[in-house]
This record gives structure tokens, C-alpha cells and sequence, in this order.
């Protein structure tokens, strides 16, 4: 009887064993299992293919590419701009993408005061700032616009491989949000979305003089 305990003890410590995870070019077996119920759940994404990629189901429409990223249709990603090289510091598969400030200046002169504090064109306080982030969406057009932390965690929702489906070239790096950190009363962080393969979906509060990325969205 003994030994049969025994036996089963080592055969569930066999079984319980941690299996080495696979890594075929770059996606784990797990992100590999993700992928169909990624597409499933982004149903209500939809390529326009002509550079962006609409949500209906959330009145939105996204830029498909991120800002300094240029879209190329003939292959409907997001290479059109140069990419590096060996001789150039640049990293190769940025493909142009931009790394922005959120406000030149670590205090609220680049959002609103009350909450939620989203990114303004103007200061409200008096100390001047100018947001990089902001202008960079608003050079697209009037409503164009840095999103929220909740618009862009939804895009983290159903992994990253499904992001990659329909946003080729995203940056494994963070993401600024238009929204200020409420809970620092001095202004100095913002709320920005990481969209690294080790912390995809995580919600940061980084320095608002950092540089990160950008990817405008709008209303439908």
C-alpha cells in the first residue's frame, strides 16, 4: 500500500513538472494559443485598409500605424518609412516611429487640472507647455487625438499577437495616454499603456518628459 502511495506521489510530481515553453520566431506557445481567441474577440475590428482600423463596437477609429510610421497599401503595414541600419543608431524595426514627450515640462501646463486631465493645446495654469504627443495626433487632422488609458488597454485585451494582426510594426515599448496622473498632485507622470511583451497591458505612471510612443485615434 505504501508503495503505491509512493508511486503516485511520483508520478503527480512527474506530471507537475514545469515543461520548457517553446518560442517559434519570437511568439510563445502560450501567445501562440491566444492568437484565435484574439480574433475572435477583435470581431469588431475592422481594417479599412487605407491606414487605419475602425471599432465600431467602441465608436473609434485607429491610426494603423504609429506616429512617424509611414502606411504603405500595397502591403497594408506600416514600413513605408526607412529603416535602419548597421551604420545608423536607429533601431531597424522602428520603421520611423517617433518617441514623443508628453509635456515638455513635468507639471500640468499640458492637460487639464480637473479630472479627467487630458491633454489641451493650451496651458491652464500659469506655466507655459507644449506637448509633443498632442500635436503630433492633431497634425493629422482636428479630431485626431492622443486615447485614453482605457481606449488603449482595450486594444491590449485580447493579447499581443492579435495587436500585431491588425498594427504591424507596434513598438514593444510604452504607449502615452492623453490622461495626466490624477494622484500626483505635483503633475510630474502621466498614465501611458506598455505594450512590451513582458508587461503588454500594463498600466504605468512615467515622467511626462520621457519619450515614448504614440498612436492617434478618433471618434466615428
Amino acid at each position: 500500500m505504501i508503495l503505491i502511495i509512493a508511486l503516485s506521489v511520483v508520478m503527480f510530481l512527474v506530471n507537475c513538472e514545469a515543461k520548457p515553453e517553446k518560442d517559434f520566431y519570437g511568439i510563445s506557445e502560450e501567445e501562440t494559443n491566444l492568437l484565435l481567441a484574439g480574433f475572435l474577440a477583435n470581431q469588431s475590428l475592422v481594417d479599412t485598409r487605407t491606414g487605419t482600423v475602425r471599432d465600431p463596437a467602441a465608436g473609434l477609429e485607429w491610426q494603423k500605424c504609429s506616429v512617424g510610421q509611414v502606411y504603405r497599401q500595397s502591403e497594408n503595414d506600416c514600413q513605408g518609412g526607412a529603416a535602419g541600419t548597421v551604420l545608423n543608431p536607429q533601431d531597424p524595426y522602428r520603421y520611423g516611429a517617433r518617441q514623443l514627450a508628453f509635456c515638455d515640462s513635468k507639471t500640468h501646463a499640458c492637460n487639464r487640472v480637473t479630472v479627467p486631465q487630458v491633454l489641451l493645446a493650451a496651458s491652464e495654469i500659469a506655466i507655459s507647455g507644449t506637448s509633443e504627443a498632442y500635436h503630433a495626433c492633431a497634425a493629422l487632422g482636428t479630431t485626431w487625438r492622443v486615447p485614453t488609458p482605457i481606449e488603449l488597454k482595450r486594444l491590449t485585451e485580447t493579447g499581443r499577437i492579435s495587436v500585431l494582426n491588425y498594427f504591424p510594426s507596434t513598438l514593444e515599448a510604452e504607449y502615452w495616454s492623453s490622461w495626466s496622473n490624477e494622484q500626483d498632485i505635483p503633475g510630474e507622470t502621466a498614465r501611458s499603456i506598455s505594450f512590451d511583451r513582458s508587461t503588454f497591458g500594463d498600466e504605468k505612471n512615467t515622467v511626462k518628459t520621457d519619450r515614448n510612443y504614440v498612436r492617434c485615434v478618433k471618434n466615428l
